[in-house]
């Protein structure tokens, strides 16, 4: 052997007792992105066999979901895994019991046992033959064998060339088997997944609803093994065995074990039966597939192992340097462009939402549905709450009585409860007499401070009455129903009896720190931006029956004066700075620091609402898209919107329209039809 063969010979030694170890640097990125996927989209599932440089963690994914999901009495596989000290990502998160006990609930079920806590169950539509549903796993399954099959393209050079003359069961064999098994792996991770999340909500679903039908409807009393803090699935294996023995429950367990679609009929006569099931031949049992699912990642862990091992031979075997190295780079280099299709992103590969809750009101047929997905904490109407303000009267000398601001504020209140279906008692209404000073600082603060304002859902704040700018420190003041100011005091009388624009970015920071920054602050009256803007005033007094930067003190009666036309009010101010950003909240302000608004008009909130109900809002509608819309409708009425700029390409509260469900969109697995108790 000359020294040049030796020389290659050493340099190969090297470059594959490196690549050895490199495989691991993936394994933890892998693991996450192929348990992640029915959360952000396909390719971070099909892209994660392209490289060898992961494969540890696609196999120690699948080992993971493998095992958790093998749950029986014999074998509680969520109990052991946290025996074991080993957690679940992704989605497995879902699937782990919330106690210890391996009796107990799974996280999954918790979820929905919160969200549905205080709802009606009226009706479950169950549709495993969804077109959308199918065509994502159809196109899962595509683009990983599309993606994967480039993994062999380190291989090529490398074994058409210094191996060539090897037979294929040594060479060509052990990266199709890697690259198979991972592919296998992947696939039936997601399918895993869905399937259990799938079953496990549907059994929590129907538990709750027949726990209601039971509980409240027939007054029966509860059989004693009934607890709703165990498995659901556990409860009805039980209740099948005392339904058979007893007449009167027997409609009960109609469909039990399997995934169909039921209603329960919200007044039923005491001698009719409980269970209402559709005419429907779409019963399915998921069981089976979940076996067959479970074998096939057995499989494919097999295959992987087996792939894995035989790879690094095939490089060993290689005594060429130049093809090692070849085969380095074209790992690093498909591992670079995983890392960067999974970054990207992109929108076109994201699954549906697998349940989808429609709320009605009583027994309308009409109803709002959102999209939950599949980690189930998507924001739903039900979660949103509201502050609507609006003051016409005022009992005060210095500002005049208005006559639109209360209609405007109802009707905020009516899209929220009507058209978007919020929860009433979520929506706090202050009008006139009720809007003191006292009353809306302390509904403020209260947001803060009430357990079932949950963290993320957005937050809803409308005001519609008049304000100022005091010229000394260029404040902006809302003005409360009943200001309490005596004349012979001044403007700072005048300051103190109302409410501060900075008092309320605290109050709405703190709410920020507590519960969301998802804070969505409306103002309409005249010059409404200039509370986000430091401001300079002149002193005159505005054609709306306050004066500017000083406070009126005659003795007449302001409100007893004529005037052609009512505005809300505040000082005529020039703005000298870009509007305040604060990411506590998004500011939506109905007229610029210059403007005012023709209080007989409500032009601003009648645009508002009508941009709210436009189908475009539905879809992709963020903050700044909002305002185009509201002043595209306000054109010539000399009013102009604004919003804040560091939240506006946010989707609209928090992309609440982007997971609304449309009859003639996609259509979810699990439709839940339910309304307030």
């Amino acid at each position: 052997m000359n020294s040049n063969d030796e020389k290659h010979r050493v340099v190969a030694s090297g470059i594959q007792d490196v690549a050895a170890f490199l495989p691991l640097f993936g394994t933890g990125q892998c693991e996450r992105l192929v348990t992640s996927a029915l959360e952000r989209g396909l390719l971070h599932a099909a892209a994660t066999p392209m490289s060898i440089f992961g494969s540890l963690g696609i196999a120690k994914a699948g080992f993971v979901v493998l095992w958790g999901s093998t749950d029986f009495r014999w074998f509680p596989g969520p109990s052991l895994l946290r025996n074991a000290g080993i957690t679940p990502s992704g989605i497995g998160e879902l699937l782990v019991h919330v106690a210890e006990d391996y009796r107990h609930l799974y996280a999954v079920e918790d979820k929905l046992r919160c969200r549905l806590a205080k709802k009606r169950i009226q009706s479950v539509k169950v549709n495993l033959l969804s077109k959308d549903f199918i065509l994502w796993n159809v196109c899962l399954v595509c683009a990983t064998v599309f993606l994967s099959a480039f993994a062999l393209l380190p291989y090529t050079f490398l074994i058409t060339q210094p191996l060539s003359n090897q037979p294929l069961q040594t060479t060509w064999l052990y990266p199709i088997l890697r690259i198979g098994g991972c592919d296998i792996v992947a696939i039936s991770i997601q399918f895993i997944f869905q399937l259990r999340i799938l079953e496990e909500s549907y059994c929590r679903i129907r538990f709750m609803a027949t726990d209601a039908l039971i509980r409240k409807d027939h007054g029966k009393a509860l059989p004693p093994f009934w607890d709703p803090n165990e498995r659901a699935q556990r409860m009805f294996k039980r209740l099948r065995s005392l339904c058979r023995s007893n007449h009167e429950l027997s409609g009960i367990q109609r469909g039990l074990g399997t995934l169909s679609s039921f209603s329960f009929p919200l007044d039923p006569p005491p001698e009719s039966d409980p269970t209402v099931l559709p005419p429907s031949t779409l019963i399915f049992a998921t069981t089976p597939i979940l076996y067959v699912c479970q074998a096939a990642l057995l499989f494919g862990l097999l295959l992987v192992a087996v792939g894995y091992i035989g790879c690094f031979r095939v490089v060993r075997a290689s005594l060429c340097a130049e093809g090692v190295l070849v085969w380095l780079v074209g790992e690093a280099l498909l591992a670079m462009i995983r890392t960067l299709l999974c970054a990207a992103n992109s929108r076109w590969d994201d699954t549906i939402s697998p349940i989808a809750l429609e709320k009605v009101i009583g027994t309308s047929e009409d109803g709002s549905s959102y999209g939950i997905g599949w980690m189930l904490n998507a924001v739903t109407a039900d979660d949103m709450h509201a502050v609507i303000v609006g003051i016409d009267e005022y009992k005060s000398r210095i500002f005049l009585d208005l006559t639109e601001c209360v209609p405007d504020a109802k009707r905020v209140a009516s899209y929220l409860e009507d058209t978007l279906l919020v929860p009433r008692d979520q929506i706090v209404t202050l009008y006139n007499g009720q809007a003191t000073k006292k009353r809306i600082i302390e509904e403020l603060e209260a947001l803060s401070r009430k357990a079932f304002v949950a963290q993320g859902p957005p937050i809803i704040i409308y005001f519609a009455s008049h304000s100022f700018v005091e010229p000394d420190n260029k404040r902006a003041y809302l003005v409360p129903h009943a200001p309490q100011v005596h004349q012979d005091e001044g403007d700072s009388n005048l300051a103190d009896a109302c409410i501060s624009y900075d008092s309320i970015v605290g109050i709405l920071r703190h709410i920020a720190e507590n519960k969301t920054d998802n804070i969505i602050l409306i103002l309409d009256f005249c010059h409404a931006a200039a509370t986000g803007m430091a401001v300079e005033s002149t002193t005159e007094e505005t054609d709306d029956g306050v004066v500017g930067n000083e406070v009126h003190s005659s003795g007449e009666d302001v409100s007893g004066a004529q005037f052609d036309d009512l505005f809300r009010s505040t000082t005529q101010s020039i703005p000298s700075d870009i509007l305040v950003d604060h990411s506590s909240h998004i500011l939506i302000a109905g007229t610029d620091a210059g403007d005012i608004a023709p209080e007989q008009q409500g032009e601003f909130t009648r645009s508002l609402l009508k941009s709210l109900k436009k189908p475009s809002a539905r879809e992709e509608m963020t903050y700044k898209k909002l305002v185009d819309e509201i002043n595209a409708e306000m054109q010539g009425t000399g009013q102009h919107a604004i919003c804040t700029e560091i939240h506006q390409n946010c989707l609209l509260f928090n992309g609440l329209f982007s997971r609304r469900v449309r009859e003639d969109g996609v259509a979810p697995v699990i439709k839940v039809r339910y309304s307030d108790l």
